[in-house]
């Protein structure tokens, strides 16, 4: 099963990945209106997201798979995260932030490869601050998650791209 959810993950990150290879760096930062992220702002959501799987899988390794608890999310940093988001990516971050989302994938997988593939599947309660109750999570749920995360965004990503090019071409 970890075999195949980690394929899967990869899949999916190679989906979003190549849904950016082709996008000319000024179609990056364009915000439809409306939107809450410019289309380069879709991979910082998704940075902001693997840095939360990242934490909760080192939070499970950390209490050696058993009910721990889950890490806390800084308010500032979470504005400042969507801020960055809103107005995109730049040529000259471009890089930096496809490099950052390639790194923040290796190492949530890398934590992934952890657990014994009882480990991977065993259900946990993980209590996040400002939660009653701890949340059922695994190793194998984060990794679905986050597959699933990456493939939300791909005809996201897309779409987005085409309404840039239909804007550019009615103000030429």
């Amino acid at each position: 099963m970890r075999k195949d959810a980690l394929a899967k993950l990869d899949a999916a990150h190679a989906a979003i990945a190549d849904a950016f290879v082709a996008m000319p760096d000024e179609a990056l930062a364009w915000l439809k209106p409306g939107d809450d992220y410019a289309i380069g702002g879709v991979a910082i959501h998704l940075i902001q997201s693997l840095d939360g799987y990242i934490a909760t899988l080192a939070a499970l390794d950390a209490a050696g798979y058993r009910d721990t608890e889950g890490p806390g999310e800084d308010e500032r940093v979470v504005d400042a995260q969507l801020a960055r988001a809103r107005r995109g990516v730049s040529a000259a971050e471009r890089a930096a932030t496809f490099g950052e989302l390639e790194t923040k994938h290796e190492r949530l997988t890398a934590l992934a490869r952890r657990p014994s593939d009882a480990q991977f599947d065993a259900l946990l309660g993980v209590t996040y601050p400002g939660d009653d109750a701890p949340y059922p999570t695994s190793v194998a749920l984060v990794v679905q998650w986050m597959t699933e995360h990456y493939a939300e965004h791909v005809p996201h990503v897309q779409t987005l791209h085409s309404q840039w090019k239909m804007a550019a071409d009615a103000r030429r």
